[in-house]
């Protein structure tokens, strides 16, 4: 018998404890930092689903960009988990945003009368940033950004495309398994690879297109935490029949994490999505930590994120700079 899993994960190391309650902690400063100004009418909506636990750590986030473009419309996807005071706490700090709450959000989905969809939707919080981001956007451009992001020079190439558009992009993940610590994590992890929903859609990819008559590609390493396309790139009636088929295929295997992130891959890769410059945007891993003073922008993801606490470090360079006018 394994010992280990009669711990809660949240107790089994420093990364799984910082991840579970270190957010005020780490990144509380933030409310310190002076409000920005955010446009509701920008041709560009810039969207995240938000939790309780990672509420500080969005914050940075979204000023980290809004530092260097802040004509932006922010909107906020409650995952169910705000409180009152957290909600209170993002509109002083983002003044014209849009926050929708969950339970609207789940009455407006409703009206969709797509029992399948819903039962998608609700099966993992990451479906909301396909879903909503869908059903709520109101601008000519889409961007979707994950609350643990940082960026820390100006990201010249996204500005230029909020500004003037272009094809969809996405950010990636370096090549290779990402490096755990822990002998219950590295078997933890090899578990989660074998049924990995990417994988098993990747393995199935020709017939996946032969069947729905599409041209569905993804690159590898792609990553859902920051991507942007146009309004209407994603439709429901795509989405049902791609998730249709896939749930006959895998069934509940589609409930699972890495679903999301795969589903928004297939459509943006096959659309032209080009990826973001890997040397300035990527995925924070223990093989590439000693490079993540000269990005521009990093995603702090999983296992990863608090690796010798380079994440809490560079938000304090963050946090310099909001607090000196540009």
């Amino acid at each position: 018998m394994n010992l280990s899993n009669l711990v809660p994960w949240r107790f089994r190391g420093i990364n799984p404890f910082l991840n579970t309650y270190g957010d005020k902690l780490l990144f509380g400063r933030i409310a310190k930092t002076a409000s920005i100004e955010t446009n509701p009418n920008a041709k560009t909506e810039i969207h995240s689903a938000v939790p309780h636990r990672y509420l500080y750590a969005y914050l940075f986030a979204i000023k980290s960009l809004l530092y260097y473009h802040s004509d932006l419309s922010v909107v906020i996807h409650d995952d169910g988990s705000l409180l009152d005071e957290d909600k209170r706490l993002i509109k002083i700090h983002l003044p014209n945003c849009r926050l929708i709450d969950r339970a609207f959000a789940n009455a407006e989905f409703e009206k969709l009368n797509n029992p399948f969809l819903s039962k998608v939707r609700g099966s993992y919080t990451s479906y909301l940033k396909l879903f909503d981001t869908t059903l709520f956007n109101q601008s000519e451009r889409i961007i979707i950004l994950d609350t643990d992001t940082l960026f820390l020079k100006e990201p010249k190439e996204i500005i230029d495309w909020i500004i003037n558009g272009g094809n969809p992009w996405y950010h990636m993940a370096p090549r290779g398994k990402m490096k755990v610590e822990k002998e219950f994590e590295i078997a933890n992890y090899a578990k989660l690879q074998d049924v990995h929903i990417q994988t098993l859609i990747i393995d199935d990819l020709d017939d996946i297109n032969k069947s729905l008559n599409k041209n569905y590609t993804i690159q590898q390493g792609f990553c859902s935490g920051f991507i942007g396309y146009d309004s209407g790139t994603i439709n429901f009636s795509e989405l049902e029949e791609l998730f249709k088929l896939l749930y006959e295929k895998f069934g509940d295997k589609i409930f699972r994490w890495g679903a999301e992130q795969t589903t928004h891959g297939l459509i943006l890769c096959s659309k032209g999505a080009v990826s973001l410059p890997l040397e300035d945007y990527f995925v924070f891993t223990h093989a590439n930590a000693h490079l993540a003073d000269n990005a521009k922008f990093l995603h702090f993801v999983g296992e990863n994120r608090f690796h010798k606490l380079i994440y809490p470090k560079l938000s304090n360079v963050v946090l310099k700079k909001l607090k000196t006018p540009r």
